[in-house]
């Protein structure tokens, strides 16, 4: 009887101890496990993460835009007198250089005193205005033997000799212009002018004398009364 009693307890023992081990068991079961990431994802978000990258670098550092320099031949020095065809004698205060849509070039800056304007002129454009320097001496001599000539007025309407005359002057032409101070010039003792008329002579007659007196290195008061004694003496 005491053997069978010793086969029982060890029965018990196992027993409780396969118990315990399937409660482990589904004790592991229960604990959530963490989930692995496919292969494919992890590629992809490597890939996009290298693209964005790539965008953000490209937009941090843009190429810096290329300037085109227009390179045009200096023609007139600072301090030189000149003569714009529409505005008469100037002279040039200074050079500059002005960028503008990607391209720079250089300006002439020429004031003209007698109408106390300054304007500004890009190289490649002085030609094409027809800036030019101031007559020499000799030519300048030779303009005043149209001075001396009688006037040529032809028979039309005034509108009509108005826009030659105004041609003539905005020409830059000097001998053209001491043409229209011939034609335009009226003694006291003469017919009277209209008021349009007198405007435009002063206008040539101004041009043509500052021209004149640069070129004689006089002074415009003795350039002026010069001219008015050639003038009066035809």
């Amino acid at each position: 009887m005491p053997v069978k009693k010793k086969t029982t307890t060890k029965k018990i023992v196992k027993k409780t101890a396969k118990v315990k081990t399937k409660k482990k068991v589904e004790v592991k079961k229960k604990l959530p496990t963490k989930k692995k990431q496919p292969v494919k994802k992890i590629v992809k978000k490597k890939v996009a993460k290298k693209a964005l990258k790539k965008v953000v670098k490209k937009i941090v550092t843009p190429k810096a835009p290329k300037i085109k320099k227009v390179i045009v031949p200096q023609e007139f020095k600072e301090g030189e007198n000149i003569v714009y065809p529409t505005h008469g004698v100037g002279r040039i205060l200074t050079i500059e250089k002005f960028q503008y849509d990607l391209v720079e070039e250089q300006l002439y800056v020429i004031q003209f005193f007698q109408d106390k304007l300054t304007i500004r002129v890009p190289f490649a454009k002085a030609k094409l205005i027809g800036l030019r320097n101031i007559t020499s001496k000799p030519s300048m001599t030779r303009t005043l033997s149209v001075l001396k000539q009688k006037p040529k007025i032809k028979k039309a309407m005034w509108s009509r000799r108005a826009q030659e005359y105004d041609q003539k002057i905005n020409s830059g032409d000097i001998k053209l212009l001491s043409e229209v101070v011939r034609d335009l010039f009226r003694k006291d003792d003469q017919t009277e002018q209209s008021y349009s008329e007198r405007q435009m002579f002063q206008v040539a007659f101004e041009r043509y004398t500052r021209e004149f007196a640069i070129s004689s290195s006089l002074k415009f008061e003795e350039a002026s009364t010069k001219i008015l004694e050639i003038l009066n003496k035809r």
